[in-house]
């Protein structure tokens, strides 16, 4: 008698987390936008409580992916002049490093730059589009 056909392949487990985290590129990670923006008062540099809850929730994502390195983007809305808005933005990226330095995450891992007015979500001119460019922005750089 013919021997009956093998059984078919069980399907290969799927990826763990870690495993998907690891294929994806850098482009692909930050496609997903993992870190939460923060978002900022007019002419302000000072953290509010809802930019305190998502910076928590990105300090938990920066230690689960320790490998990881970001770069702080300081945005501004396109009122007042450049100069001030590069100053302004640069300020916003530092107060995103320093609290999150302070709940943890090594200095060496957030790099900060000043984006000014030069990278707007929004071009609209009106307080809903400006408050939207007022933030704080995550690039993942390494991982």
């Amino acid at each position: 008698l013919p021997l009956p056909p093998p059984p078919p392949p069980a399907p290969p487990a799927p990826l763990t987390e870690e495993e998907l985290f690891a294929r994806m590129s850098l482009a692909e990670l930050n496609s997903t936008s993992p870190l939460d923006s923060v978002f900022f008062e007019l002419d302000q540099s000072e953290l509010q409580p809802a930019g305190q809850a998502a910076l928590r929730r990105n300090v938990e994502w920066l230690q689960k992916w320790a490998g990881t390195r970001v770069t702080v983007q300081g945005h501004c809305d396109d009122r007042g002049t450049n100069e001030y808005n590069l100053a302004l933005g640069e300020r916003r990226a530092a107060s995103v490093k320093e609290y999150m330095v302070s709940l943890g995450i090594g200095g060496n891992r957030i790099a900060t730059v000043s984006q000014g007015e030069e990278s707007p979500v929004c071009t609209d001119q009106h307080e809903g589009c400006w408050s939207r460019n007022r933030r704080g922005a995550f690039v993942v750089t390494a991982k």
